[in-house]
């Protein structure tokens, strides 16, 4: 039987050969030969793994067709079925969708389609729901949306995974089920259920992090410091952001450095700002986590972040990587004075922070993580 991926990528053996090197190092050696299949709208594995992964994509929006990269269609719905049955892969890497597919808001939603593109966009959405079938392939989900909730619709992913890796993981496992696996609260009987309780236990946390894109575009980040504290971004869509950006006008008064810009930056721009400033404050938006959290890190920027609602991987810590406050009275801006009358200190908080994305939080590292919570005890090369 010829290789699955390329019969569902419709690639050759040399187009494939022809796809961007594997963007790893030498820790991903035990992983050069794994096969993963990544099925959602997010492709972390495609872009740090390209010559390893097929991406099916399952987005409203078609994306070009690449080796390794498919808009899924109706045509390969049963080559995905005998993928699944004959274990093709050593990984299934699988996004939640965040509505119910096969619900009633979905299909409104997707009406507003212009005919021909309506049927493609719902079938491309109902991709999860193949995940029904018996497979033996380890699956991992990925659930990087800004909510703390497991949906309803996708707790069949939850009991057929291996490990369930969540951004917003509340600290509380079980409260990842309010008004889903009960009205309110989950109570001691939700609790108690012994499918629920499984699915507890898989439950992982999971950093955006920064891509290595990202990272080619910093660079080395060793800039003159020429500003205090460095922000960019919306404010309105946080009570957070609202009420702190305030303090930072009140110390512009005082005298200090203070660099407020819109959401409109380039990435160089912001960038090349953030790496001249001392601090970044880094209030959380519609989730908790923040891609501006390591973005800053990365620059040798020092992260000043509100304090964490979520269970964190690998998380930063006070005073050694970043610095988090009270979003109670006017601690943001008695936290930035503190930490600005030690700028020796603060230069090395700097380096640790960068030092500390590198080692964790790059989305080779991420992957990393992921397979080796997955398949850490699999022995890849043996089931070739």
């Amino acid at each position: 039987m010829p290789d699955s991926r390329e019969s569902l990528a419709g690639a050759s053996p040399g187009e494939r050969a022809a796809s961007p090197p594997n963007n790893i190092d030498t820790s991903f050696a035990r992983w050069k030969d794994v096969r993963i299949l990544e099925i959602g709208d997010r492709s972390l594995f495609a872009e740090t793994l390209p010559q390893n992964t097929l991406l099916l994509w399952t987005g409203l929006h078609k994306i070009p067709a690449a080796p390794g990269r498919m808009n899924f269609g109706p045509s390969q719905a049963f080559m995905l079925m005998r993928a699944l049955r004959n274990g093709s892969y050593d990984l299934i890497v699988c996004y939640p969708p965040p509505d119910n597919p096969l619900g009633i808001g979905t299909l409104f939603r997707l009406l507003g389609r212009k005919g021909p593109a309506l049927l493609p966009a719902l079938f491309r959405g109902c991709v999860p729901e193949f995940l029904r079938l018996p497979t033996n392939t380890p699956i991992a989900v990925l659930d990087t949306e800004d909510w703390t909730l497991v949906e309803r619709h996708n707790f069949h992913l939850l009991y057929r995974c291996r490990a369930y890796f969540k951004r917003e993981l509340p600290p509380d496992h079980w409260k990842a089920f309010v008004k889903t696996a009960h009205p309110h609260v989950p109570t001691a009987r939700v609790r108690r259920n012994r499918a629920l309780r499984e699915g507890v236990s898989k439950m992982r946390p999971l950093a955006l992090g920064i891509s290595e894109t990202k990272l080619s575009m910093i660079g080395d980040a060793k800039r003159d410091k020429t500003v205090d504290v460095f922000f960019a971004g919306a404010l309105e869509n946080s009570t957070v952001r609202e009420t702190g950006v305030s303090q930072l006008k009140c110390l512009q008064d005082q005298g200090y450095r203070v660099d407020i810009a819109g959401s409109g930056l380039s990435k160089e721009e912001y960038f090349a700002r953030c790496s001249r400033a001392w601090l970044t404050w880094s209030p959380e938006g519609y989730g908790w986590d923040c891609f501006r959290h390591y973005e800053a890190a990365a620059c040798e920027s020092v992260p000043i972040i509100s304090q964490t609602t979520i269970h964190r991987h690998e998380p930063m810590r006070h005073g050694v990587h970043c610095f988090y406050y009270d979003v109670e009275g006017d601690d943001l801006q008695n936290v930035i004075v503190n930490a600005l009358a030690d700028k020796q200190r603060l230069a090395a908080i700097a380096c640790n922070a960068r030092d500390h994305v590198l080692k964790h939080h790059t989305h080779s590292k991420l992957c990393e993580y992921i397979l080796e919570s997955v398949l850490g005890d699999t022995n890849i090369n043996a089931t070739e």
